[in-house]
């Protein structure tokens, strides 16, 4: 009997059994001269398990038959689409540290083109890094052999020599060699550290133009008194963000350019201002000055015109604008409103919310 109630009125479908065989059954309920009553209809389930085992059967096989075709067609489709992957993993695996030769892009597929382009660009950026390093420690070794060379030569002669008025000449031959070469290293040091490609700038904060002109002024105060010199300023309270290191060295080489340069008795003039949404820093001497045909080679290292006096190695300006375009800025070279010397002004970018508007102070000398 089916196992709802007698009270249910609508045929109901279920399992069961019959002398021991799994049939299904449909219980038809209806009503005869007021009586209720069920007719139970009833059928195996072999022919229905074994239509179930033959739909199954036909379409299983197909269905597995065609995923292991899809998955080989894919397998071999990712392969061969791989491919030129795998050859240029390959190329670049087999090269060596100097190999920096741009990757071949014509097997390559257009999906990955974007992507060899950049390494194409990282690798050419890498070899001008390696070219300029190069080239930097080759002029360093032969500026450096030089005064090394002088050094050994005068400890030598000084060995040699038994008068306490030779031995004085001596140690003074040897403190000027010396002070040239500590210079000399010291403008290698930060002409490698702020050479393009080199390190970047990580050390910046609000910086007061006026003020570190004055501190670095003082440091050359003694030097312009020895060379007779008349040091001045002419300031306005201008604020950049940059570096404090590399713009005390970037004003020291122009100061110490004007005071190696200058005729004694001459006069030297720092400048900082605003000017265009620009802070300039600028350094004047009346000095010979430098003919307009060479302004663009000072820049250059190790570069000195041919007479120039004193005992520099051609850095100074080098230095100035390698911190310049570090600091996003830029360096020029123009004569003096006076028709005389030499004036060096740096434009760096000023920052609107960190400078402070004020008239220029009044001409201040120093010395």
């Amino acid at each position: 009997m089916p196992p709802e109630s007698r009270g249910v009125k609508e045929p109901t479908s279920y399992d069961g059994a019959y002398r021991g065989q799994p049939v299904r059954l449909v219980a038809l309920p209806f009503s005869v001269g007021g009586v209720d009553a069920r007719v139970l209809v009833g059928e195996t389930t072999i022919k229905r398990k074994r239509l179930a085992n033959q739909i199954l059967s036909g379409m299983l096989v197909p269905e597995l038959l065609f995923a292991a075709l899809a998955l080989a067609l894919v397998w071999v489709g990712v392969g061969r689409g791989l491919a030129p992957l795998q050859r240029l993993k390959q190329e670049i695996a087999l090269r060596s540290h100097l190999d920096l030769r741009p990757v071949r892009e014509e097997h390559v597929p257009t999906e990955v083109k974007p992507v060899v382009h950049a390494i194409n660009d990282l690798l050419k950026k890498l070899e001008a890094v390696l070219s300029s390093q190069r080239q930097f420690l080759a002029d360093a070794a032969h500026q450096l052999r030089t005064p090394l060379s002088g050094l050994q030569v005068r400890l030598e002669m000084g060995l040699s020599q038994s008068s306490p008025e030779e031995w004085q000449s001596t140690l003074a031959s040897l403190k000027t060699t010396t002070e040239r070469t500590a210079r000399l290293a010291n403008q290698l040091l930060t002409l490698a550290r702020v050479e393009a490609g080199g390190q970047l700038l990580t050390t910046t904060a609000e910086l007061s133009l006026r003020q570190l002109a004055q501190e670095v002024g003082q440091d050359w105060l003694y030097r312009a008194i020895g060379r007779q010199l008349d040091l001045g300023f002419e300031l306005e309270d201008v604020r950049v963000s940059a570096d404090p290191l590399l713009i005390r060295e970037l004003l020291s080489n122009l100061i110490g350019n004007a005071v190696a340069y200058s005729s004694r008795r001459g006069k030297i003039t720092v400048r900082c201002g605003a000017r265009d949404d620009q802070a300039f820093l600028e350094v004047e001497d009346d000095g010979p000055g430098i003919p307009p045909s060479e302004r663009d080679k000072v820049f250059n290292r190790f570069y000195r015109m041919e007479g120039a006096p004193g005992d520099g190695c051609g850095l100074g300006l080098a230095i100035v604008r390698e911190i310049a375009t570090a600091h996003n800025g830029s360096v020029e070279i123009a004569t003096p409103a006076g028709g005389r010397g030499t004036l060096v002004r740096v434009w760096l970018p000023l920052e609107r919310s960190n400078a402070t508007a004020s008239e220029p102070s009044a001409q201040e000398v120093i010395a």
